[in-house]
């Protein structure tokens, strides 16, 4: 059984070693806020992300990356100098997709956005093994963040999106934001152990014709699933399993070539094949309270949404955080527009509302909440959500 996240991470590093080329109203609003988006006449033929420079140089395991995206506030992709930006500009839009499936500009599942948040969900973008970033990252891993898997340079193709022979990136963000979210969120749906104990590992006991717990000398002539590689135990099966589930529905691997390639490991490349074979995962990743991305991404994010009120120029600051119970908000932008501020609970439960001042630049909340991670929310008049971001209370 996996203990902890570096556990989790080692298996990740080990697999990729042997496997280069495969691999309440206001709550909802508040976790589910919208990028900031300008609308241009070209906004689907590229992305609408930023690459910022690295905020996170001081810590030890991040000290050699020299970019970043935060996407959708809930996931960091960090590129190493050797990673083009055209590499990070992809990576980061894949994962925006997957989690804003339907591109909206919100997050599909707004507590899948709280876990990812809360456990800071990292995706590393590495120019190559052993490189400065890799080993900087893993000589100081510590449970500050959740890293499921990586990503090297030669595996990120922009121009071959859907290119399973070339490009990892929806694996390997498949795999992170399964492994970081859904997991920890969804046990009894997506928990990897104890063996059987989830819809998920049942449904792939099913597809294996048996629970093995290691790699078995041999598969039944039944089976579906045949993961060989002995460095993958049952947890690592698991979380591969619903990777080979979401891509196959989505149809990336119905090609005569791709499905030649993969048929020594995964039978099922059709959605077709899938929805007829093996119906339990089938429902599992169709069923719409799972929320599990159903449309393939193509590495081009930039969500068509109206320009509005929550349209930022400059972004409110809120500090200190950490903070000790005194929260000082720069209003910024929305000065003229922020008339709510709401701090609620991880659950949703509100906690505290304050209500602004019309001619306020900032305010300053004195407040009295116990340890934790919080939602600070900033709304218009009319209760439309402007703002919103984390704080940790000590």
């Amino acid at each position: 059984m996996l203990s902890n996240y570096t556990d989790l991470v080692y298996i990740a590093y080990i697999t990729k070693m042997f496997h280069l080329m495969n691999f309440s109203i206001r709550y909802f609003l508040a976790m589910s806020f919208a990028i900031l988006i300008f609308i241009t006449p070209f906004a689907q033929s590229s992305s609408c992300l930023d690459i910022l420079p690295n905020p996170d140089v001081s810590s030890p395991a991040f000290q050699e990356f020299d970019r970043y995206i935060d996407v959708l506030g809930v996931l960091k992709f960090y590129a190493e100098p050797g990673v083009s930006d055209a590499e990070l500009l992809h990576a980061a839009s894949i994962g925006a997709e997957l989690l804003d499936n339907d591109e909206d500009g919100l997050i599909d599942d707004v507590e899948l956005g709280v876990q990812l948040s809360m456990v800071n969900s990292v995706m590393p973008l590495f120019f190559e093994e052993e490189s400065p970033a890799e080993e900087a990252m893993m000589e100081n891993f510590d449970e500050t963040f959740c890293v499921h898997a990586v990503l090297y340079s030669e595996e990120i193709a922009p121009e071959a999106p859907l290119d399973w022979f070339s490009e990892a990136s929806l694996e390997e963000i498949l795999h992170t934001i399964n492994g970081c979210g859904h997991v920890e969120l969804y046990p009894s749906m997506f928990a990897l152990w104890p063996a059987g104990a989830s819809q998920l590992t049942q449904a792939m006991d099913l597809a294996r014709g048996g629970q093995f717990l290691a790699v078995p000398g041999s598969y039944p002539e039944e089976a579906w699933f045949h993961y060989t590689d002995v460095t993958c135990d049952y947890e690592c099966m698991a979380i591969e399993y619903l990777y080979w589930s979401i891509a196959t529905n989505m149809g990336v691997l119905d090609t005569p070539e791709i499905c030649e390639a993969i048929e020594e490991e995964w039978e099922l490349c059709s959605p077709e094949l899938l929805e007829t074979t093996d119906l339990m995962v089938y429902w599992i990743i169709t069923n719409p309270n799972n929320k599990l991305p159903q449309q393939a991404p193509n590495g081009i994010y930039c969500p068509i949404v109206p320009v509005s009120e929550t349209t930022l120029k400059v972004q409110p600051n809120v500090y200190p955080n950490p903070s000790n119970n005194q929260i000082a908000i720069d209003l910024n932008s929305l000065s003229s527009n922020a008339k709510i501020c709401v701090i609620t609970e991880t659950s949703g439960r509100e906690v505290f509302a304050y209500e602004i001042n019309s001619a306020s630049q900032s305010v300053l909340l004195e407040v009295d909440l116990v340890s934790g991670i919080y939602i600070v929310s900033l709304y218009s008049k009319s209760e439309a959500l402007l703002y919103s971001t984390t704080i940790l209370i000590n």
